[in-house]
């Protein structure tokens, strides 16, 4: 009985820490929900030049080889700058389905992307690639508004942490697919 106390008493411990924790985020980045949608705005400076990150962006299909989180990305349809593509990508404890839509534009950097299917969240955003300061890098800028279309029962902070560690392995998982291709 002592210690099923003490094993519960360290899980809510452990639980309210989480609640309270958001994470860092680098001067203009934006994390918010109101209601059920967040809006953010994320970036992370990469060391490699912007052709080569462009290129890296062109083949989200292989992102589940080089991710942890993105267990599946399985190129749907493919037609000129568009693809669709089905993701399964652990996030919050389980692993959530999302059929996706990216719109590729070359000349600007960016590609859009838009749910198509999801029981989680309606997502509408894009990553831009953009010079870094010292024009020798690459700065990758994710931009979007997501809707939650069903009750999350975890705390915001949480849900903050999770959707920047998405962010982070995305861009992880596009850096090592750089280097793979040489």
């Amino acid at each position: 009985m002592k210690r099923t106390l003490i094993a519960t008493s360290a899980v809510a411990v452990v639980l309210v820490g989480l609640a309270a924790c958001s994470p860092k985020l680098e001067e203009g980045e934006v994390l918010e929900k109101v209601g059920d949608t967040f809006t953010i705005r994320l970036s992370k400076d990469i060391d490699i030049p912007i052709d080569k990150a462009w290129a890296g962006l062109q083949s989200p299909e292989n992102l589940e080889k080089y991710s942890e989180s993105y267990q599946q990305t399985k190129l749907v349809k493919e037609e000129g700058n568009v693809k669709v593509l089905d993701y399964r990508v652990k996030a919050l404890g389980q692993v959530q389905a999302f059929t996706m839509q990216l719109t590729m534009e070359p000349d600007a950097k960016r590609v859009n992307l838009k749910t198509l299917e999801s029981s989680l969240a309606e997502i509408d955003g894009s990553y831009e690639l953009k010079p870094s300061a010292d024009g020798k890098g690459t700065t990758l800028i994710y931009r979007a508004i997501q809707k939650d279309k069903a009750n999350i029962p975890v705390p915001v902070s949480v849900q903050k942490t999770a959707i920047k560690g998405l962010f982070d392995d995305l861009v992880s998982g596009t850096l090592k697919q750089i280097e793979a291709q040489g």
